[in-house]
């Protein structure tokens, strides 16, 4: 790939990021929870609970990280922790009654958003955008830098 589309893409990528950071400013940092606390919540509530160490990989966070978020959800009464009945070692977290409230509020916002960004692009290009988007968060995970490597890009 030649420098300049590599140029344009990242151009494009960080207008991306700056819309998706602006918006969650505006909704209050992810409707009345972190960033960090919303993306577990979805993440916890899209598998009705899970272990930390499975939400651990999900997010792409060690596990000190981790635990301070789960702490605070568990704190502000948005998620519990038990021991695993399969392994005792294990801490299976799940989301609470107030937590799927909030992981409604997240997707119910999110889905607007994103319905209305979809109304200014011609439907017949929406599954192209959204196999594009599968293609990007994939190969961004796969890179030697990708989030899941847990390795620093500008050392």
């Amino acid at each position: 790939m030649n420098m300049k589309t590599i140029a344009l893409f990242r151009q494009s990528m960080r207008q991306i990021e700056r819309a998706v950071m602006l918006q969650n400013k505006n909704e209050a940092t992810c409707c009345g929870v972190t960033l960090a606390q919303c993306h577990a919540i979805l993440e916890i509530g899209s598998a009705d609970g899970m272990s930390v160490k499975e939400l651990s990989a999900r997010l792409g966070l060690d596990k000190s990280t981790l635990s301070r978020t789960v702490e605070s959800l568990a704190a502000d009464g948005l998620a519990e922790r038990t021991t695993s009945p399969k392994d005792r070692r294990a801490i299976v977290v799940r989301l609470t009654a107030k937590g799927r409230a909030s992981a409604d509020r997240i997707n119910a916002t999110w889905n607007r958003i994103c319905a209305d960004m979809f109304k200014d692009i011609p439907e017949k290009k929406h599954g192209r955008i959204i196999e594009a988007m599968d293609l990007i968060a994939g190969a961004l995970g796969r890179t030697t830098c990708g989030f899941q490597s847990g390795k620093k890009c500008c050392s």
